[in-house]
């Protein structure tokens, strides 16, 4: 969460909370946009560490003087790491419903990988029966296909086919029409999104988790349409749901080789339009602020170093909420003026378990975070998760090294790792 992580659905709701103020506090004001935030800051190397493929990690110890602009001075540890030129982000995830700690992920599914960082932040819908999932908040794209997202657009950091960098937004565009006489054209409003959004359908895919408990309920209940089409590999209508019919079945698991759109109330007429075994033609696909399309991408949170600025939305947006100002730990991902991805890592002072819940805490302001990362040599910068979320991993040969809790305090010698919905792992170009 972007506020301390935990494992507790109770204080994960309220990290939720905080971090969804934050983000809304700190949307950018016309006058502070373009006054971006400076704050001086010194650093001393304390260590150099190289991992494969000549990627480094510098480890520093950092000052920074927030208070002569309205934020806190804080002091302490952060990391550097430079992967080298070539190297790009590719998208580790699990099912949406289901975490993994980024270590495991990137082994399983990136084992190559030069190093990895969590990734998005968490949010905690209640779906249907079930009040205790945790899942990414934003949008997901991997190997150019999109995986989550809605037809608003939204904030990522990844690489676009041409292997560029990209940090800006992406929606989903599409729509879905029956291939009959008169068939309606009826748009896509969201894929593999936590709510079945109106106007339109909701695209569900077996990218959702469709793990069941014993009682034959899916642990990580997708949400149901008031009507749905279950669709076969070849986009066939397999079977209708309406509420008159197979109604058990509304926001079943989506079984393998298929997938269900599900209607909103105000399109649910729109199911009746056609009969099991109708084709229907089915069109996805990306809008981003650009017009490039995407290759990986991961949701991320506020901008940190743009164009070469540092807070570049202005020092008063990132002093409105507690989690933007207070001494947290941080992730950051970007690139520098070469072109290489590098991630900022903020370890804070001090971990431990207290009653089963995961606490992380010290390090430094967003603002005072992203002025140290420029110094250090980033040109572009993100946010992604925080808090006990933070997560470095780098690779020698075949040896996995996990770097965050450099310079932290380990009461509980707990060297636990957060389990997430995504990461980003930063493989060689092909």
């Amino acid at each position: 969460m972007s506020s301390t992580a935990t494992w507790a659905r109770p204080i994960a709701l309220v990290g939720t909370a905080a971090m969804v103020t934050a983000l809304l506090a700190a949307a950018p004001q016309p006058a502070d946009a373009a006054h971006p935030c400076r704050i001086e800051v010194t650093t001393r190397l304390d260590k150099t560490e190289s991992f494969a493929s000549r990627g480094s990690s510098k480890y520093y110890y950092a000052t920074a003087k927030g208070s002569s602009v309205g934020q806190y001075d804080h002091k302490g540890n952060v990391i550097m790491t430079t992967f080298p030129k070539g190297a790009y982000p590719e998208l580790v995830n699990k099912r949406i419903g289901e975490r993994e700690a980024v270590g495991q992920m990137t082994k399983t599914q990136s084992s190559t990988a030069l190093g990895s960082v969590n990734g998005d932040f968490f949010i905690a819908p209640d779906i249907r029966y079930a009040n205790d999932i945790e899942m990414v908040r934003g949008p997901m794209v991997k190997n150019g296909r999109a995986i989550r997202g809605t037809y608003q657009r939204q904030r990522v950091v990844g690489v676009d086919k041409n292997m560029q960098p990209f940090g800006g937004l992406v929606g989903i565009r599409g729509n879905v029409r029956p291939q009959v006489l008169n068939g309606p054209t009826i748009k896509v409003r969201a894929l593999n999104w936590h709510r079945v959004m109106g106007r339109g359908v909701t695209v569900y895919t077996t990218d959702w988790s469709t793990s069941t408990r014993s009682d034959g309920k899916a642990t990580y209940p997708r949400p149901a349409g008031v009507a749905e089409w279950v669709l076969s590999r070849r986009n066939k209508i397999k079977s209708i749901r309406t509420s008159t019919n197979n109604s058990g079945k509304l926001g079943a698991p989506v079984a393998e080789g298929t997938k269900v759109l599900a209607f909103s109330a105000n399109s649910a007429l729109m199911a009746l339009a056609a009969p099991t075994g109708t084709k229907v033609k089915v069109t996805l696909r990306q809008s981003t602020t650009t017009g490039v399309k995407l290759l990986n991408a991961v949701g991320r949170g506020l901008p940190l170093i743009e164009g070469g600025k540092a807070a570049p939305l202005g020092c008063k947006s990132y002093a409105k909420s507690s989690s933007a100002k207070s001494a947290r730990p941080r992730t950051f991902v970007g690139w520098d003026g070469k072109g290489r991805w590098r991630t900022f890592t903020v370890p804070g002072s001090k971990l431990e378990v207290v009653n089963g819940v995961l606490l992380r805490t010290g390090g430094f302001s967003l603002a005072n975070a992203a002025n140290i990362a420029k110094t250090l040599g980033m040109t572009a910068a993100y946010e992604l998760d925080g808090g006990g979320s933070t997560t470095l991993w780098t690779r020698n040969a075949k040896k996995w090294t996990r770097n965050d809790l450099y310079g932290v305090s380990n009461p509980s010698n707990c060297t636990c790792e957060r389990a997430m919905g995504n990461g980003l792992a930063f493989v060689k170009a092909p």
